[in-house]
């Protein structure tokens, strides 16, 4: 049902989501989505939960363990624009739920959480491929740039396109460990 949440969400932004629209894409009765879901802002929640594991599985499939902390560096940036097409549910989801972040304070307070956990995560990543580099400020930087760049990726792809936004991505990561 998270998956039908996730669908009707980018389709129809958070404005759209109604229960009937999630109970009909997963062809479910309007009561089972209200017992799982009592709130559109959980519905968000659980889509937004389940964006997470699909990036997260993705990045798996990316990042070997035998990797050097620079490419896996390298390869946790491009995941984080999402530049596969296959993936934009995704960015869209983060930018929708980044735009409900900035009126109501229980997602503003989740979505702090996962971009903290993401900037230490960069951060770690930085601290191994370059200890010279202030790794904190490092990462808070290359998480903003690739937050931007995601952002676009999913709104305006004919401005900044996924090849572009990729390249972007490297090339900063490059020069940060450089």
């Amino acid at each position: 049902m998270t998956e039908a949440v996730l669908a009707v969400l980018v389709a129809d932004g958070f404005e759209g989501v109604s229960v009937r629209k999630v109970a009909a894409r997963a062809d479910v009765s309007i009561g089972a989505v209200q017992h799982h879901f009592p709130t559109k802002d959980a519905m968000l929640a659980a889509a937004m939960d389940r964006a997470g594991e699909r990036f997260v599985a993705r990045l798996d499939e990316q990042m070997r363990p035998d990797m050097a902390a620079a490419e896996r560096l390298e390869a946790l940036a491009v995941a984080l624009v999402c530049p596969d097409p296959r993936d934009r549910d995704i960015s869209v989801a983060w930018v929708l739920r980044l735009a409900r972040a900035a009126v109501h304070e229980p997602t503003a307070a989740r979505h702090r959480a996962d971009w903290a956990r993401v900037a230490e995560w960069l951060r770690a990543l930085i601290a191994e491929a370059a200890p010279a580099v202030d790794a904190a400020t490092a990462a808070v930087e290359l998480l903003a740039l690739l937050d931007g760049l995601a952002c676009s990726v999913a709104v305006e792809p004919e401005r900044v396109a996924p090849d572009l936004a990729e390249r972007i991505a490297r090339g900063h990561v490059r020069r940060l460990l450089s």
